[in-house]
């Protein structure tokens, strides 16, 4: 069985730049939570301290990534817990605002599962 790591970015202080849009669904209430990530990897990436988190840009019309850069957010401490009962890990990365100018760059995706499925079909 994999281990299961939730890698969760937040900012310290929920009044922390862009408070505004951070919000949870379906209530709509305000988190200062930035991004999570979720990893069944037996060896996960795990951020350092210094490491920014992504951001992207979507495709209006059907909500695909199509371009992304370093992000605005700085990791500066992190802490992480384990479960004594299961194999999950949970890691809270502690960001600070600190704003780049950094280039969007296209994401280039592979193809499809479903047509990689069918040519094996043949």
């Amino acid at each position: 069985m994999a281990t299961e790591t939730w890698i969760i970015y937040k900012t310290d202080d929920m009044s922390a730049v862009g408070w505004e849009e951070r919000r949870l669904m379906p209530r709509d209430s305000l988190t200062n939570i930035l991004e999570e990530n979720w990893s069944a990897e037996e060896n996960p990436v795990i951020p350092q301290i210094g490491d920014r988190t992504r951001a992207y840009q979507c495709d209006p019309e059907d909500d695909s990534i199509t371009h992304a850069r370093e992000g605005d957010w700085v990791v500066k401490r992190i802490e992480r817990f384990a479960s004594f009962d299961t194999d999950m890990r949970i890691v809270v990365c502690y960001c600070e605002y600190d704003p780049i100018a950094s280039q969007w760059k296209e994401v280039h995706r592979g193809v499809p599962a479903n047509e990689l499925l069918d040519k094996a079909k043949v």
